[in-house]
């Protein structure tokens, strides 16, 4: 009876834990892309062909 609950709250645990790990590669991805779009805007306000 309380091997089910087991395997149940181990199998649980792993998902929460790929679901971290994913959502920290999704945060550092966005945090990249943002910079990237701050200096390329950066860079185009401060051009002189304008």
């Amino acid at each position: 009876m309380y091997g089910a609950g087991l395997v149940l709250g181990s199998f649980a645990g792993v998902l929460q834990l790929g679901w971290a790990i994913f959502h920290i590669l999704i945060i550092t991805l966005q945090a990249f892309i943002f910079m990237t779009l701050t200096i390329v805007y950066m860079d185009m306000a401060h051009a002189k062909d304008h």
